[in-house]
């Protein structure tokens, strides 16, 4: 090639070194199997268009590691594309790379997703800045992390999104220093601006393929349910995982029907394929049957949030569903 055609020679190196990368050291996942097979028969052919042979190491990458090499090549792809170079990357190739890269992107994303499954677990708590007492919602979520909770959520249904977002940030923090994951209410954008571990939607929010396109690969979706075909239809969609509730008797959140109670609860981990989070007027004095039921996470808000010491009151709560046999 010519100087002139300096950025697409070395964009199309740079490519074909991460695709050959992502080839050779991506690890077994079913999920991605096939797009993997696809691009490794596409990379022996672009390999035959470089000039000097390509290497890697033989340690095997981790999928984030995989995911952002993957990244990477589309935005090349792009780059190359763009600028009408024609050469190796012909129109059939582009739609060949493009079709694999997209189709890996999505097994790898869901193979992240699948991991981030045990972490759904234990106890659940939801931030809500309307339900504090008057106090500063951090330190609200402070009290439940050191009280042991798992996962926290965010949920403000009142102030404007800039305002959500100077709490999401530091939750967002907060939770990545403790290895805790942060689920964003209804607000997808705003899961997707801080990077939290995913987002949560009801039954009326917006479609899960419609949240998926605004959501990072890895980031997990769950979806809120209070009949049985909703949640079989929400497995469907894609949902990572599933709530159920209300479990017992609310007023955090007027729900305008009946409880749920514990057989229905028991018939919902049935039909449950995905992590279950029971959610609805739970308490230390009855998350007991709840737990024993088979859910994954017990969702609260009162619970902690209202609670006099917060803390003690994630911790007993984290106790008594760890008692129950939970995983905690």
């Amino acid at each position: 090639m010519t100087t002139s055609n300096t950025l697409p020679e070395n964009c199309y190196n740079s490519m074909v070194h991460c695709l050959y990368t992502v080839a050779e050291q991506c690890p077994s996942t079913p999920a991605a199997s096939d797009a993997l097979h696809r691009l490794r028969n596409l990379v022996l052919v672009l390999l035959s268009q470089l000039s000097a042979a390509s290497s890697v190491g033989t340690s095997e990458l981790s999928l984030p590691e995989v995911l952002t090499l993957v990244t990477t090549s589309r935005e090349l792809l792009t780059v190359l594309t763009g600028q009408g170079t024609g050469g190796p990357v012909n129109s059939e190739m582009d739609q060949a790379l493009s079709e694999t890269l997209s189709a890996l992107t999505a097994g790898l994303g869901t193979a992240l997703r699948q991991a981030q499954a045990d972490k759904i677990r234990g106890l659940y708590v939801i931030i809500d800045p309307q339900v504090t007492g008057g106090r500063d919602p951090m330190d609200i979520a402070k009290a439940a992390v050191q009280g042991g909770a798992a996962m926290l959520q965010l949920r403000d249904k009142l102030r404007d999104k800039g305002e959500i977002l100077t709490l999401a940030t530091p939750l967002q923090q907060l939770c990545q220093e403790n290895d805790v994951m942060l689920i964003v209410n209804d607000h997808v954008d705003l899961a997707a601006t801080v990077g939290s571990a995913g987002v949560h939607v009801g039954q009326t929010d917006m479609p899960v393929d419609q949240v998926r396109k605004v959501l990072a690969p890895h980031q997990v979706l769950g979806r809120s349910n209070r009949e049985f075909d909703q949640l079989v239809e929400s497995q469907e969609m894609g949902a990572d995982h599933v709530a159920f509730g209300a479990i017992y008797q609310t007023t955090t959140k007027g729900v305008g029907r009946p409880p749920q109670g514990i057989e229905p609860l028991r018939r919902a981990r049935e039909l449950a394929k995905v992590p279950l989070v029971a959610i609805g007027g739970i308490n230390i004095d009855n998350v007991a049957p709840v737990v024993e039921a088979g859910a994954d996470a017990i969702c609260v808000t009162a619970a902690v949030a209202s609670a006099a010491d917060p803390e003690a009151a994630a911790s007993a709560m984290v106790e008594a569903i760890r008692l129950a046999g939970g995983r905690v």
